[in-house]
């Protein structure tokens, strides 16, 4: 299927600023730092990574992230390639999807994705033949017609024409030479019979065919080169010989601006017609996980290194790195917001709740940059696995992380001290019957400042650090009598109640000396399915509960020790009450400042009122640039809005209509301000009293619109009641609060 889709490309460019973001306005938060392939022209340079794609104008240096947000068929880019004979950039995903790239189009070549029985259908490498693209599957040979957007031909090659992975083609003059897991094949490429099994010509004795196979051939001064066990050959009049090019390491050949190149991790040797060393690049603190390179016009050197992103020389001696800002993974285990910071904690859980030792560290969206924290650039880090929770305080600069395998972490970001917490210096216990492991499932400040851990798979799976680092654990042998039906999250209410969830065992409500069992029987708590995954606290007071069938409310918790049964909040569909999500596997429940519900699922995310009793929004994968329908976690930025949305791959936010209500409005700003000829989005008021009443007048007192706020933000469509476009000039906002106790004066400027 071939999908059409025209984007002025660089009107996408991200945006810099936080308070420039127009309400409804999508960005990526993505890592760009592992760079895949790298390709382009005169103009542009494309790199792929595992974040989406990112291009450098050759001329001034701009870089510009493209993704979903702008129409590609996803994020997770394996490879770039540019065809100068169709001027079109070829960009191939994980998931086998591909774009085609030219000017401002964008075209979604979708057949192998939607083709079903073709086992694995990674895409491997892609080799031109003027308008022909020739693409190594791991089930064959697919040909693409690229002027005409469409498949041309497919050849499976394997034994009885079955299938078989190809790894790379080169192609010389009218002769085709595919690397495969069963050696080199080759055919002609105008042979009638081409897509017949038979007809391909495995090479072997009498070629001199070296031992083994290769995944790595390329074409370069009339020959075949290819990287072997035991060296790189070449081949040319049906006779392969071996090279003395150097091969310790090569995992690649390929020719670029006229000369060959050699790429192993940490070295990059090219050279010329007669096989001379023409530059001979290493340097393994500047790049140690070379992937592609490219030569440029300018003999520049472009390397797409695995941890550094693209890193760029011409003499190998100075290295500049070419990386947009992100974080350093698309790993989501965790999402938190505090104090004007979204912080990102991106450890692996496996699903028998056993670490997955991700490295990662944890990463800190501040001001506009992400920063992060791991073991590739900050020394304490380095024996740090799976952090999987965050917490901070209002007093301090310090962040709290709970590791999955190491324990409680204090950190300070300014020097870069870490602390850690474990059973020798606290109240934490290791995992029984993994005495190497202390598995934090939870972490949380009570009102009096108090800093509670949970913990997986222990006796006592509660613990309390005071401000004076008296540790104390609790055990809940009469509710957890079993401490693998483990603790898997922690929430402390407006009461500082603790609410731990328990793995397919519901729910313990602790006060600090009774605790309390919420079930998922009739009898006993009446909680929806048979596994909580999230708790979270509304504005006021409730505890909303996320199972993996949908929704459950606790309105008082107070109610709960004296046997209250859950409330399911039930979504109004005409005439109809439905209860809300019951149908869904909860992932996440985060609250905005209008304290709606953000609901993140394996089926995308719901925005709903207060209550649940109305959807207001819903994003997926087919109506959205949503990355994944998989949403893992959400957090939210009082100050902004922004909906910051972690998805199974990678951060997307949606700059939402509500922002944290304040107690007195000082400053009422509206942006855009000035509104400028072409813009035609939501006007957004911020500054305000939640449920204030705002009004918009014209110059001469006369009503244009009004509304009521969503916590600390209004919206206006630009439109008067009419539902016409309000016209040049100048707009009074009055805002009043609903007693009447607290007034606020604004203005807009309008430029049609």
């Amino acid at each position: 299927m071939k999908k059409k889709l025209i984007f002025f490309l660089l009107l996408f460019a991200q945006i810099s600023k936080a308070q420039q973001v127009p309400l409804g306005q999508w960005r990526t938060h993505l890592p760009y730092n592992q760079v895949l392939s790298v390709a382009g022209n005169a103009e542009q340079t494309y790199c792929a990574t595992n974040g989406g794609v990112f291009t450098i104008d050759n001329n001034t240096g701009e870089i510009n992230k493209l993704s979903t947000i702008n129409g590609l068929a996803d994020v997770r880019s394996t490879l770039v390639a540019y065809n100068s004979t169709t001027q079109q950039t070829l960009i191939t995903y994980q998931n086998s999807k591909i774009d085609l790239l030219k000017n401002n189009e964008i075209i979604h070549l979708n057949e192998i994705f939607d083709k079903k029985g073709l086992g694995n259908k990674a895409i491997n490498a892609v080799t031109f033949k003027n308008q022909f693209a020739y693409l190594s599957c791991g089930f064959g040979i697919v040909v693409y017609d690229l002027e005409r957007k469409e498949v041309k031909d497919t050849y499976f090659i394997g034994a009885n024409s079955s299938n078989l992975e190809i790894y790379e083609i080169a192609i010389e003059n009218q002769n085709i030479y595919a690397a495969t897991a069963d050696g080199i094949f080759s055919n002609t490429l105008n042979n009638p019979t081409i897509t017949d099994a038979n007809s391909w010509i495995k090479q072997g004795i009498s070629q001199n065919y070296p031992s083994g196979t290769t995944k790595s051939i390329t074409l370069f001064n009339g020959y075949i080169y290819g990287v072997f066990n035991t060296g790189v050959y070449k081949f040319k009049n049906n006779n392969w010989q071996l090279t003395a090019i150097f091969t310790p390491d090569v995992k690649k050949v390929k020719s670029s601006n006229n000369q060959l190149l050699t790429i192993a991790p940490f070295r990059i040797i090219s050279y010329d017609n007669n096989e001379n060393i023409l530059k001979n690049i290493q340097n393994t603190s500047n790049f140690s996980n070379a992937n592609d390179v490219i030569i440029t016009k300018e003999n520049e050197f472009l390397i797409a290194d695995g941890n550094k992103g693209l890193v760029k020389t011409s003499n190998g001696n100075t290295f500049s790195f070419i990386l947009p800002n992100g974080p350093n993974t698309s790993s989501v285990q965790n999402l938190a917001y505090k104090n004007g910071r979204i912080i990102l904690s991106p450890g692996t859980i496996s699903q028998n709740f056993s670490p997955g030792f991700n490295n990662d560290g944890y990463s800190v969206f501040e001001n506009e940059t992400w920063k992060s924290y791991s073991s590739a650039n900050t020394q304490s880090f380095f024996p740090i696995r799976d952090i999987v929770i965050s917490v901070s305080s209002s007093t301090s600069k310090n962040i709290f992380l709970g590791s999955f395998l190491n324990g409680v972490l204090d950190f300070n970001p300014d020097n870069l001290e870490l602390k850690i917490y474990n059973q020798n210096n606290s109240s934490l216990q290791t995992t029984i019957g993994d005495p190497a492991n202390i598995r934090i499932s939870g972490l949380a400040y009570d009102s009096d400042g108090k800093l509670w851990v949970a913990q997986y798979g222990v006796a006592k799976p509660l613990s309390v650090k005071t401000e004076t680092n008296q540790w104390t654990s609790y055990g809940f042998p009469d509710e957890i009598p079993n401490p693998f039906a483990a603790v898997t999250g922690l929430l402390i209410d407006q009461e500082n109640n603790k609410w731990l969830s328990i793995r397919n065992d519901g729910l313990v409500i602790f006060n600090g000396s009774i605790s309390k069992k919420l079930g998922f029987g009739a009898n006993n708590g009446a909680i929806p399915g048979s596994n909580v995954n999230s708790l979270t606290l509304d504005k006021e007071g409730a505890v909303w509960i996320g199972t993996n069938q949908g929704v459950a409310v606790v309105y008082n918790p107070q109610d709960a020790f004296n046997g209250q049964k859950v409330e399911i909040p039930n979504l109004i569909e005409g005439q109809f009450l439905k209860p809300l999500l019951a149908n869904e596997n909860i992932n996440c429940i985060t609250v905005d400042g209008a304290n709606r519900k953000w609901i993140g699922t394996n089926n995308g995310v719901w925005l709903f009122n207060k209550d649940g009793s109305k959807q207001i929004l819903n994003f997926n994968i087919n109506n959205s640039p949503l990355l994944n329908n998989g949403v893992l976690s959400i957090a939210i930025s009082d100050e902004t809005g922004e909906v910051f949305m972690g998805t199974a791959s990678g951060i997307i936010s949606y700059k939402g209509d509500a922002t944290g209500s304040i107690s007195k409005m000082t400053k009422v700003i509206a942006y855009p301000n000035p509104v400028r000829p072409g813009y035609n989005g939501t006007i957004g008021i911020k500054g305000l009293v939640d449920k204030s009443s705002v009004k918009i007048t014209d110059i001469s007192g006369n009503l244009v619109y009004e509304t009521t706020a969503n916590g600390g933000t209004a919206t206006w469509n630009g439109k008067n009641f009419n539902g016409e476009t309000a016209s040049s000039g100048v707009y009074l906002i009055l805002v009043v609060n609903k007693d009447g106790s607290d007034t606020a004066v604004s203005k807009i400027l309008i430029i049609r």
